[in-house]
């Protein structure tokens, strides 16, 4: 298995942040605090947040 990361630019204020694609907690923006990704059970379900590149 492949250990992905991905770089993610926050909607609301542009803020650029590396997560762990199958994130097992909510992960929120450091500069806003918007919901950027929240856990699926398998790869995190990306709600405020656009991926800009996947990082291996």
């Amino acid at each position: 298995m492949v250990k992905r990361f991905l770089r993610v630019s926050c909607k609301d204020c542009g803020n650029e942040t590396v997560i762990f694609e199958r994130a097992s907690t909510i992960i929120n923006c450091g500069v806003c605090g918007a919901l950027l990704a929240e856990p699926a059970g398998g790869k995190a379900k990306l709600v405020g947040c656009e991926i800009q590149e996947a990082l291996e």
